[in-house]
């Protein structure tokens, strides 16, 4: 999960990462909606990379007005906006990937009927 402050000792994610994250979890929606599964791979790695940035040890001491409270609640905006998307998003997902684990159960089936019964197609 994500959250304006991250565990002590980690910086914060500031206002220009999450504006960031929340245009590339916009367009994950729109791929998602697109089934377009290798696209959406690719943004969710650019999210990622923002998002283990931001989560690394901080370097220096934080800038007083990185932590102001307006900031800190645009910062919470925010990541309640991009969370809900993540919710959007996974609601294409899960029945994609539920409909592939399928495929794939369905066709290991096939293939061990195969071998232990052999083809019907040539019978002999």
């Amino acid at each position: 999960m994500i959250t304006p402050r991250q565990k002590a000792g980690t910086r914060l994610l500031n206002l220009q990462e999450a504006r960031a994250l929340l245009a590339l979890y916009e367009s994950m929606v729109e791929v998602a909606r697109a089934r377009n599964w290798e696209r959406l791979a690719e943004i969710e790695q650019k999210a990622a990379a923002i998002r283990d940035a931001a989560s690394v040890p901080a370097q220096e001491a934080e800038d007083a007005d990185s932590t102001n409270q307006e900031n800190i609640q645009a910062l919470m905006e925010l990541i309640g906006r991009i969370q809900a998307l993540d919710r959007e998003i996974r609601n294409y997902i899960e029945p994609a990937h539920e409909e592939a684990r399928q495929r794939l159960s369905d066709e290991i089936r096939g293939r061990n009927m195969r071998a232990t019964y052999g083809s019907l197609d040539n019978p002999g």
